[in-house]
């Protein structure tokens, strides 16, 4: 297989992941009970590379819900004051279009080159808006383009402009 069609399949595989996970957030009444059931079908792979964090931070931006008490009493009231509100942490942003995209690509590019360090992640997060996920993904288009170059390993990973 050439290096043409392993990049061309492995594009393929990030936007129905993607889709995957997009669908499984914008149908929040789904079961676990279905979401198995996908797994033996002709998702079986694609359901395999979908963790439950990465559905919770495609979705975590959009819901702005209340937080799950994990100390709630079974019938709904929770033990305690109240029940707490999560606050939005970083403004909605849309990469849903090219042109979102390469918006968005474009203040992270920004904010990368304007420090005097490599930057983490979560820094850029705070500084552009969006989500964990969304900010990888612009990192990584990035980083194709060379624009951006990164240090470091998981968590400690740091990017710095070219």
């Amino acid at each position: 297989m050439s290096t043409f069609e392993r990049e061309f399949n492995s594009a393929v595989e990030a936007v129905e992941r993607d889709v995957f996970i997009n669908l499984v957030c914008e149908n929040p009444q789904l079961t676990l009970a279905e979401l198995t059931r996908l797994g033996k079908g002709k998702f079986a792979g694609l359901l395999g590379t979908v963790c439950v964090g990465d559905i919770i931070e495609a979705g975590g931006s959009a819901s702005g819900d209340a937080v799950v008490d994990l100390k709630a009493k079974p019938n709904g009231k929770a033990r305690g004051s109240h029940t707490k509100t999560k606050q939005a942490k970083s403004k909605a942003v849309n990469t849903r279009t090219p042109e979102g995209r390469r918006a968005y690509d474009a203040a992270v590019l920004a904010i990368v080159e304007a420090a005097d360090h490599p930057i983490k992640a979560p820094e850029i997060t705070t500084k552009v808006g969006g989500t964990a996920l969304q900010v990888r993904k612009a990192l990584a288009r990035l980083i194709e383009l060379n624009q951006v170059t990164w240090e470091g390993k998981a968590r400690g990973m740091r990017y710095s402009g070219v």
